[in-house]
């Protein structure tokens, strides 16, 4: 008797164990997962600032992205291979770019993308009474990331009432993908393909928009990871 006790007991702690091992399995936040409820999240919702709704994306539970911070994108930029992506869920054109993006990374069995959102870290600047301020001053990374890319970025001016004030900074516009070789930035692609009339930019992409960009991100992971035996001449 008391053996089947002591047997009974500890089937039940086996049980528990692997349920407890479970659950703390399931409350782990992976970054594909992060990123997947960040970018729906928004699904058909209206930004707060232009009243404008969200179109719906979706996001693979399995999809390659790896968050990084400024200082973590800049070691990226010296490794042998490697795609950055620099944007945000609130971006209307990187919600367009997301899905096409995955598309191509499938294709060329990329598992990884490392992913920058610089809400947190960039500067930020506003007019006042016909003044420019800086209103966040970007973090000591950041300013290094502006320099490395430099030569592939656009100046920052900001225009009110049609005046131009130049803060005498570079800007990383997003959606900005960004192909690494070699320690080297070999290929780019900035905002995602052009407005058709009556689109604006939170208008779903056409089928000739999304094959567009879907050859422009294809071109890129070509001159990085080489052809893709599997795709024949549409990579050529």
């Amino acid at each position: 008797m008391k053996m089947l006790k002591g047997i009974f007991v500890c089937c039940l702690s086996v049980l528990l164990l692997c349920g407890c091992e479970k659950t703390n399995e399931e409350m782990v936040m992976t970054d594909a997962k992060k990123f997947k409820e960040e970018y729906e999240s928004l699904n058909g919702t209206v930004r707060e600032s232009d009243k404008e709704q969200y179109n719906t994306v979706m996001v693979d539970i399995d999809n390659p992205i790896v968050y990084v911070d400024c200082g973590e994108a800049l070691e990226a930029l010296q490794e042998e291979k490697a795609i950055l992506y620099i944007g945000a869920n609130w971006c209307p054109w990187c919600r367009n770019a997301v899905p096409v993006l995955f598309e191509v990374a499938e294709e060329y069995a990329v598992d990884k993308i490392y992913y920058l959102n610089l809400d947190d870290e960039k500067s930020n600047y506003e007019v006042q009474d016909g003044k420019l301020v800086l209103i966040n001053e970007g973090s000591q990374n950041y300013y290094k990331l502006l320099n490395a890319l430099k030569e592939h970025l656009k100046d920052y001016v900001l225009t009110v009432d049609t005046k131009k004030y130049d803060t005498k900074e570079k800007r990383i516009y997003m959606p900005f993908v960004i192909g690494i070789k070699n320690g080297q930035v070999v290929s780019k692609h900035n905002g995602t393909v052009s407005l058709e009339e009556g689109q604006t930019k939170y208008s779903a992409m056409t089928e000739k928009q999304h094959d567009e960009l879907y050859k422009a991100y294809q071109n890129m992971f070509k001159g990085i990871y080489g052809s893709n035996e599997f795709c024949g001449e549409e990579c050529s």
